[in-house]
Parts: C-alpha cells; sequence; structure tokens
C-alpha cells in the first residue's frame, strides 16, 4: 500500500484561479454546477474559475490552484495523479475512506459524511463497552464499518455484515451473540434493508429495544415520512435546524448546501490569503473544520 503523502507547503498568497472539477454524476454534478453560475455573483473575491469535465483534459499537472470538486470516488483517487505544486482540494465527493490519498495539509471534506456521523456516535457511545454493529455487504458497509473499528478501538465490536434475503438477516443477526449482552446496536445501511433486520433483533424473551439502535444511513430515507414504528430508531439530524420539516430530498439539499459552502471558503481563502478557521453558514451555525471533514452539528434523535 503506497504510504500517505507528507504535509506539503501550501502558499494560499500564490493561488491565484479556482478549478472546478465537473466529475461524471447526473444527479448531483447539475446542483454543483447551477450552485456555481447562479451563485458566484455574491462571492466578490473570486474572479476566475475554470471548468474540467473530466481529469482526462488535464494536458498538464495543475498548479497554484484552489480546486473544488471532484464528486465521485473514482475522480478524488485519481486526482493526485494531476497535482502539481501549490495546490488545496476542497472535495465534494463525501468518501473520506480516501484520505490516506493526500496530505492532511491539501484537502478539507465538505460534504457531509456518513464517516462525520460514525465520529459524532461519541457522544453516545464512549461510555458503553458491547457494540454489536451490522453494516450492509457493500462498499458503503464495509468502508464505514472499518472507519469505525478505527474509531472506536477501546470498545468491544461484534459484528456482522447482512445481504437482503430471510437467511441472510437471520444469520447476521445470530452472528453477533447473545443480543442482550449489547449496550447498543449500530446498523449502516444506504437502503432500506434495516427495516427487515430489525424484525430479526429478538431474543427469546424480548425485541431489542429501539431506543438503543443507531442508524448511519447518509440521510438516505426522508425524515419527514418516517413510519411511526421506525421511529424510534436514532438517526442523524441537526441541532440548528430540524430535516424533518423538509420536503426536498436530503441528499440533494445537502449537496446543494455543500456547493455554497464550497464557494463561501473558497471566498475566503482568496479574501484572507489562508485557510480560515470557522465558517458561519445560515443554516447550520457556525462550522469548524475537524479531522479534514467540516464538523457540521450532526446529532441521533
Amino acid at each position: 500500500m503506497p504510504l500517505k503523502p507528507e504535509n506539503k507547503i501550501i502558499d494560499f498568497n500564490s493561488i491565484d484561479k479556482i478549478v472546478a472539477i465537473l466529475s461524471d454524476d447526473n444527479l448531483l454534478t447539475p446542483i454543483f454546477y447551477e450552485s456555481f453560475i447562479t451563485e458566484i455573483e455574491n462571492y466578490t473575491k473570486i474572479s476566475e474559475i475554470d471548468f474540467i469535465y473530466s481529469l482526462n483534459e488535464i494536458n498538464s499537472n495543475l498548479e497554484n490552484s484552489l480546486i473544488v470538486g471532484p464528486i465521485t470516488t473514482s475522480d478524488l483517487r485519481d486526482l493526485p495523479n494531476y497535482l502539481g505544486k501549490n495546490t488545496f482540494i476542497l472535495a465534494l465527493s463525501n468518501d473520506y475512506s480516501l484520505m490516506n490519498k493526500y496530505a492532511d495539509n491539501e484537502i478539507i471534506f465538505i460534504p457531509n459524511s456518513p464517516y462525520l456521523h460514525v465520529n459524532k456516535l461519541n457522544q453516545y457511545i464512549e461510555d458503553q463497552r458491547f457494540i454489536g454493529v451490522l453494516y450492509k455487504q457493500n462498499d458503503f458497509g464495509l468502508k464505514l464499518f472499518n472507519h469505525f473499528k478505527e474509531s472506536y478501538p477501546l470498545h468491544f465490536i461484534k459484528s456482522a455484515s447482512f445481504g437482503s434475503s430471510a437467511i441472510d438477516l437471520e444469520l447476521s443477526v445470530n452472528l453477533i451473540g447473545n443480543l442482550n449482552k449489547l449496550d447498543s446496536i449500530v446498523i449502516i445501511d444506504d437502503g432500506n434493508s434495516y427495516k427487515d433486520l430489525i424484525g430479526y433483533l429478538a431474543t427469546n424473551e424480548n425485541t431489542y429495544p429501539l431506543d438503543k439502535i443507531y442508524l448511519i444511513d447518509n440521510f438516505l430515507e426522508q425524515r419527514d415520512t418516517l413510519e411511526n414504528y421506525y421511529k424510534l430508531v436514532n438517526r442523524t439530524n441537526f441541532s440548528t435546524f430540524d430535516m424533518s420539516g423538509s420536503k426536498e430530498p436530503h441528499r440533494e439539499f445537502l449537496f446543494h448546501k455543500s456547493s455554497e459552502l464550497a464557494l463561501m471558503i473558497a471566498n475566503k481563502i482568496f479574501s484572507e490569503k489562508k485557510l480560515p478557521e470557522t465558517i458561519s453558514h445560515p443554516t447550520f451555525g457556525s462550522l469548524s473544520i475537524y479531522k479534514q471533514m467540516i464538523d457540521y452539528p450532526i446529532i441521533f434523535e
């Protein structure tokens, strides 16, 4: 495995342009582009933007550039091959597992990230010892479970992956052992399989309490249309505003806010010639940067 790059010398005074990388994503790229075109006039310190539609368009390594994007995991994985001297990245991919390809001081992950959601669990489980973790059998589930293990090395974790068939769900629950010994259960799922999975979280004596379950779903499910039974499961929301009042699809709404936030940070960098310590956002409040992620005010409720 390649070694993680060491910190780089970055001179924000010499960064003189923005390079916006429009990845091939039919849902998110139009939101990204529209945000830039419609809101750029609000940011007077940003004067030049080069739009790149594919990394293959880059003929020579990028230098003295503030890079906004990319959106997709594949582009973020390949981007280091196109970087020259003095670049800084405001990534619009939320795949924090790729942090090992970048120096700690050359990138910030702007989107609201499920990796951050794993970190935010600490305030709820830090005093617990026995945690069950059930994670989806896909890239999303495996990456987040690995991040969970790295984030909570002192917890005793019983874990299993799960698919979608009844046999598979039942087996997964059996693999985490005696449910009565678990202080809580964390479910990592970017679909709706968790609903069937919960049906198997029972012993001969009782059903596992739903209020001791924490779901990490990356805001897949609309908070305003949750079925009453599953409302007892703890899931992500914000302390500064209630997502259950939002009718707009959550992922599109949050990505639009990420694009907006990228512009705000870019404007501050060009204005102050340094990376801002905090960003004041009308929806999220005062935001800081923690472990190269925007520290959104995430809660579980």
